[in-house]
């Protein structure tokens, strides 16, 4: 899927990855920079941002990430 604004600023590709892959693709992201913005995990997996926030709060509540 390609997202892109009206203005013509920026344009996002999804490709499509099944929930669990996802997830240990987020996690990987976290252990790789230690903190990040859905936004940039978004941006740089190229995932879509609702299931990236799924992901991170059920990361959050088995404990494997925690909110600064």
């Amino acid at each position: 899927m390609v997202i892109s604004n009206t203005t013509g600023r920026k344009t996002i590709k999804y490709r499509h990855a099944d929930y669990e892959t996802a997830k240990k693709e987020v996690r990987g992201y976290f252990q790789g920079r230690g903190e990040a913005y859905p936004s940039e995990i978004e941006e740089d997996l190229e995932l879509d941002y609702k299931l990236i926030c799924q992901i991170v709060e059920e990361l959050k509540r088995e404990g494997r990430l925690e909110v600064l």
